[in-house]
């Protein structure tokens, strides 16, 4: 004899109240219940195709983030400034940016407003932070760099990670990197004469590993 379900209490199965629909149905509960719970001013929302937040408050960035890697699908990682923020980057704060994903090349999701979805055969090995697989330092410093416009943010995020992986991991990435939205941190990593952001890091000893934080909510 099947128990009937506590709606109200379901959240609390699921990390951060985010559950796919798959696992909605599995444990019971029919399409046109989900549909009709995930209405306008209905108990629950649904954050991206097929993924649902069982609360009708938020979303918090939080929740944003563990739907976003949900619908990616396997092998999906955070990048960008999402990614640096988990890594404890201070030269980062909160964002109402997309969140921006990276994913194997054969992932059935696409982006939407609030997901930047990249599609790549070149997926790193992921980090774990607070629980969220998130893209190495370099590549994550990286994928920022090539959405940001800002000359000082582009300098202080080279500033700060550089003094974690080094300069020639940097170098590294950026050489495998799209070359659209690089060209500062080429030419600030490159083998100028000048060099003017290697020899600050040089002036300084690197710091101790940096606290992972949680994103915080929007607004």
């Amino acid at each position: 004899m099947r128990h009937p379900i506590d709606l109200e209490a379901l959240g609390t199965l699921f990390v951060h109240r985010v559950a796919p629909v798959a696992a909605l149905i599995h444990i019971g509960l029919s399409s046109s219940l989900i549909d009709q719970r995930s209405r306008p001013g209905g108990p629950w929302q649904r954050l991206f195709p097929s993924i649902f937040l069982l609360s009708r408050a938020g979303p918090s960035r939080e929740q944003l983030v563990q739907a976003a890697l949900l619908y990616a699908g396997e092998g999906a990682m955070l990048t960008a400034f999402d990614a640096l923020y988990l890594h404890g980057m201070r030269s980062v704060l909160p964002t109402a940016d997309a969140i921006h994903v990276l994913a194997p090349r054969n992932s059935n999701a696409w982006g939407h407003g609030t997901l930047r979805l990249e599609r790549t055969d070149r997926l790193p090995k992921p980090a774990l932070r607070r629980g969220f697989h998130v893209a190495p330092l370099e590549r994550a410093a990286v994928d920022a760099i090539r959405r940001t416009r800002s000359i000082p943010d582009t300098k202080a995020i080279l500033d700060e990670v550089s003094h974690y992986v080094g300069i020639q991991a940097l170098r590294a990435e950026l050489a495998m990197a799209p070359r659209k939205g690089t060209a500062l941190a080429r030419k600030l990593l490159g083998d100028s004469p000048s060099r003017q952001l290697e020899l600050a890091v040089m002036d300084h000893r690197p710091p101790s590993v940096p606290q992972a934080r949680t994103p915080q909510p929007v607004g």
